[in-house]
C-alpha cells in the first residue's frame, strides 16, 4: 500500500517501546508501519528527541522515559501544514508538553503510562491577571515561561509536565507518593523564587495533589488535584485578608501618631519637650518599619 494513498488530514501518532514494538497508533497498524518505513523513522531513532522533514512530511520523534523504560513517540504531519507542527506535541511558550498531548495520548490509555501508583500535581499562577494588567501580556508570557522552566528543572526525566491551558500546569509523577509530590512542589516554588529574584518580577503559584492506586484515571485525578489547589488558594486569600486588616490597623496607628507628634510640636512651639517628642517619633519609626515588613 502506497503512503501517498493514505488520508493524513489529521496528525498521525505512533508509540513504540524499546524493542520497537508498536504499542499504539491512531491509524491502522499497516498504515503506521508504512509511514515508519517510508519516512525512515526507525533509522532516525536516537537517544535525544529530534525533528526532520522527509518526502513532504514533518516528523517529530520524542524519546520518553516512563517507569524507568524508554519509549518513542512519533508525530507525523504534512510538511506544508507546519503551522500545527509545534502544536502536535509541545507548548510554544514553555516547551512543556501541551494539552493536546495529554488528551490524545493519555486518554488513549497507553499501557506504558500505567503504574501501580502515581501522583498528579496541578498548579497555576496566583497573580497572572495582575501581571498582565499592570505590565502587559508579554510579561505575562514571561511569567508562564518562568514557571515552565522551574517545573522542568525540578522533575525527573520520566515525569510528564504539561501546560494544561492559560496559567495552569499538570505534572504526572509515576511511582511517586504524596509526601514526595509535596517536596516537588516546594522545589518548584523555591526555583521560581530564585528566578524571580534575578529577574525582578513577582510570581506566586498554588498547587494541588492527587494520588492514585491504579483505580483513578487521569481525568479523576485532575479533578481531585484541582480541588486541592483551590484549598490552598482559599487559605492564601484568608491570610491576605487578615494581613490587609492588620496593615490597615498599623496604618491607622501611624497616622494617629503622626497627628499626635504634629500637635505636640505646635503646642510646645514656645519650648519643645524634646524627650517626649523623641519618644513619639521613635514609636512612629518602629511602626513604619513594621508596616513595611508586613507589607512585603
Amino acid at each position: 500500500m502506497s503512503i501517498e494513498k493514505f488520508d493524513i488530514n489529521s496528525t498521525v501518532r505512533i508509540m513504540l517501546n524499546q524493542n520497537l514494538e508498536m504499542l499504539y497508533s491512531n491509524v491502522s497498524r499497516d498504515m503506521a508501519n508504512s509511514y515508519l518505513e517510508k519516512l525512515a523513522v526507525l533509522e532516525n531513532l536516537k537517544d535525544k528527541s529530534m525533528q526532520y522533514c522527509n518526502d513532504g512530511y514533518y516528523v517529530i520523534i520524542d524519546k520518553l522515559v516512563l517507569s524507568g523504560q524508554p519509549y518513542y513517540l512519533i508525530i507525523i504531519i504534512i510538511k506544508n501544514d507546519c503551522s500545527s507542527c509545534t502544536k502536535a506535541l509541545k507548548d510554544d511558550v514553555t516547551g512543556l508538553f501541551n494539552r493536546h498531548f495529554l488528551n490524545q495520548i493519555m486518554k488513549d490509555k497507553i499501557p506504558c503510562l500505567k503504574t501501580s501508583y502515581s501522583s498528579l500535581i496541578m498548579a497555576d499562577i496566583d497573580n497572572l491577571k495582575e501581571i498582565n494588567d499592570m505590565l502587559g501580556h508579554l510579561e505575562g508570557d514571561k511569567a508562564i515561561q518562568i514557571v515552565g522552566d522551574a517545573i522542568r528543572k525540578c522533575i525527573r526525566k520520566e515525569d510528564i509536565a504539561v501546560r494544561y491551558g492559560g496559567d495552569e500546569f499538570i505534572i504526572l509523577l509515576p511511582n511517586i507518593k504524596k509526601e514526595t509530590a509535596k517536596k516537588v512542589i516546594l522545589r518548584i516554588k523555591k526555583e521560581i523564587e530564585n528566578i524571580t529574584k534575578e529577574q525582578n518580577i513577582n510570581i506566586g503559584i498554588s498547587a494541588g495533589i492527587a494520588c492514585n492506586n491504579s483505580l483513578l484515571n487521569i481525568e479523576e485525578m485532575i479533578k481531585i488535584a484541582d480541588k486541592d489547589l483551590y484549598k490552598e488558594k482559599k487559605i492564601k486569600k484568608s491570610k491576605e485578608k487578615s494581613n490587609n486588616e492588620k496593615l490597615n490597623r498599623l496604618f491607622r496607628e501611624i497616622e494617629q501618631l503622626k497627628s499626635e507628634l504634629n500637635t505636640k510640636v505646635i503646642q510646645d512651639s514656645g519650648g519643645i519637650n524634646a524627650e517626649e517628642t523623641l519618644k513619639i517619633s521613635k514609636k512612629l519609626d518602629e511602626l513604619i518599619v513594621k508596616y513595611i515588613k508586613d507589607k512585603k
